[in-house]
């Protein structure tokens, strides 16, 4: 039986594919060599025998690594993904074809699949028996919590464990106001953190990725070779993953109906399961993204544009635009008024003894200090252990006095022990120099405490 005789008798459209194997164990090119009627009926008039399959659809990795291990390695697949650029989801299945047909530099497989205009809930519950009950599981989870926040945490946690990565994530993103914002993270290490990583997802590295994920369903990055690949379409982003010693991914597209949402993104997972979570990820993704779609996600997006998350205070986007306001005049800091620059004192040898979850508590001691004496101002959290805090139409005596009280609550030995600074003008336009004069005191009291405590290790 030859290769046209073999796609002739199947009774959905039906290809076999050649993939060219290669000295290092990957897969060179990938060639449709013949398909029956239907196959032909649904490609159009683009198709035609023994051409590259990028010459009749987009690239894609996570097709092609399928691809390899039907044809190469003779394992059967099944995928039920969303084709975005057809508008279809399409049901698929990579059938491995003997030995017999295969050569030293080429492999083949039966490729088969049919369309459905919407996701089919009986296709996309047709999946190993191996991941059935870990997407049951993480389901449950995320409709057993009383917040949306504590199902998001949940569920980012057990993502984290079964995938065995390093990090996993949510990242919201609002393109039409250049916002993005982690929803939630957890990661293997304790003392590594969101805020870790935050440096290397800059705006042209996450604006990047819509374009990137294309009319795919995902981007997954396994080993060298498809960072590679993934280099030659996004070398922004491929040098941010270096940097950040990134050695496999998962990437997958969190939506609002059509709309672009955010991500899930996952780093450094075990791949020799690739398989196996790529059908627990994908699947999970879908019921997040319902999940965060009936939560007013917008309205959440804004918030936590401009709420630090772990302290509930304003972070430092806020700050920045507050003063901007204030220098552009649209919304000045009413006059007189005083900034207070606070630093925790002794956050490092905290983290080390307790690690960071020790070190997150301390943090949200911290702004629960400054909110309970100063819960009526503007407090902001200006990054790592650094708080601000603006207090608007603040007379010269209740400022000090307030000041003062901070200092005999958080001195050597508090729970929470915060180096202080401060200034206070009664002219508008010396926002910047009140804010500059009171983080320069703020130092200065810092390495005052560690000159009168040396034992304590400087942050």
């Amino acid at each position: 039986m030859d290769f046209q005789e073999i796609v002739n008798t199947c009774g959905m459209a039906a290809a076999v594919l050649s993939v060219e194997k290669t000295d290092d164990g990957h897969h060179g090119e990938i060639r449709i060599i013949c398909s029956n009627a239907l196959y032909k009926q649904k490609m159009g008039d683009r198709y035609r025998d023994n051409m590259l399959y990028s010459d009749l659809v987009p690239k894609d990795l996570k097709f092609e690594e399928y691809c390899y291990r039907a044809a190469a390695l003779k394992q059967h697949l099944h995928a039920y993904v969303e084709v975005k650029g057809l508008g279809f989801w399409l049901d698929g299945n990579y059938i491995p074809l003997s030995a017999e047909f295969d050569d030293e530099k080429l492999c083949h497989f039966l490729f088969c699949f049919e369309f459905t205009k919407n996701p089919e809930a009986e296709r996309m519950s047709d999946v190993s028996v191996e991941v059935a009950p870990l997407v049951i599981e993480t389901c449950i989870k995320l409709r057993g919590a009383e917040s949306f926040t504590e199902s998001m945490n949940r569920v980012i946690c057990d993502i984290q464990e079964k995938t065995e990565s390093f990090s996993s994530c949510i990242i919201m993103i609002d393109k039409e106001h250049n916002k993005y914002a982690p929803l939630c993270s957890r990661f293997r290490n304790d003392e590594a953190c969101m805020d870790d990583f935050m440096p290397y997802l800059t705006p042209d590295v996450v604006f990047s990725w819509e374009n990137t994920i294309g009319i795919n369903d995902d981007i997954i990055i396994k080993d060298e070779y498809d960072m590679k690949e993934l280099e030659k379409i996004n070398p922004v982003w491929v040098k941010s993953l270096r940097s950040a010693k990134v050695k496999s991914l998962v990437l997958v597209p969190l939506r609002q109906k059509k709309k672009f949402a955010g991500v899930l993104f996952i780093t450094n997972f075990n791949t020799e399961r690739l398989v196996e979570l790529k059908e627990f990820i994908e699947l999970t993704a879908f019921f997040l993204s319902s999940e965060i779609t009936a939560n007013d996600l917008m309205e959440r997006l804004e918030y936590m544009s401009n709420i630090d998350l772990l302290t509930g205070v304003r972070n430092r986007n806020s700050m920045n635009a507050r003063v901007d306001w204030h220098v552009n005049g649209e919304s000045p800091v009413r006059s007189p008024f005083g900034i207070i620059f606070a630093d925790l004192n002794g956050l490092k040898q905290c983290n080390d003894s307790g690690g960071h979850e020790a070190g997150d508590e301390l943090l949200k001691k911290a702004a629960a200090l400054l909110k309970e004496y100063f819960g009526d101002y503007e407090i902001f959290r200006a990054g790592g252990d650094e708080f601000v805090v603006i207090m608007p139409g603040c007379a010269q005596e209740i400022f000090y006095k307030k000041v003062a009280t901070l200092r005999a609550v958080s001195g050597y030995g508090s729970d929470v022990c915060l180096a202080v600074g401060c200034d206070w003008t009664d002219d508008q336009k010396n926002l910047r120099l009140c804010m500059h004069n009171a983080d320069e005191a703020m130092y200065a009291d810092k390495n005052a405490y560690y000159s009168q405590h040396p034992e304590l290790h400087r942050r």
